[in-house]
């Protein structure tokens, strides 16, 4: 797996932040589709078959929840980070609960995500570019 580009779904409705992820991921050698809402990224995620998930729970027309609800239907495998504003403790138990394998609260620093996508992907030995930007 060494060598191979990590490809990651991200499913977030604020295009100019999933614009700077997306930017700033490729740059340090990840493969990137960007999905609007949960519907979008749920066909994505079977169009993609993506190596990590980086859902927002807040989203129009299905939200992250509901995504990975369904996501977990038929796949148990892919690893999936929330990340989202919502930081109540019931929140973040519930995206466990779905399934999830980890959760980051905005605002989060681009370094952090990039290492936990790492993680995920079984890569985070791999060095981090470094930026201390915080969105």
């Amino acid at each position: 797996m060494e060598g191979k580009k990590i490809k990651v779904l991200l499913a977030e409705d604020e295009a100019t932040l999933a614009m700077i992820i997306k930017d700033t991921l490729e740059d340090d050698d990840f493969v990137l589709r960007i999905a609007p809402d949960g519907e979008a990224g749920l066909q994505q995620f079977y169009d993609f078959r993506p190596d990590v998930v980086v859902a927002d729970v807040m989203m129009p027309k299905m939200d992250g929840f509901e995504m990975v609800r369904r996501l977990r239907q038929t796949d148990r495998q892919t690893p999936v980070l929330f990340l989202t504003a919502r930081s109540a403790m019931n929140d973040v138990v519930e995206g466990f609960k779905l399934g999830a394998n980890d959760y980051l609260k905005k605002p989060f620093g681009m370094q952090e995500l990039m290492i936990r996508i790492k993680a995920l992907a079984g890569r985070a030995f791999q060095p981090v570019a470094e930026t201390q930007e915080s969105f």
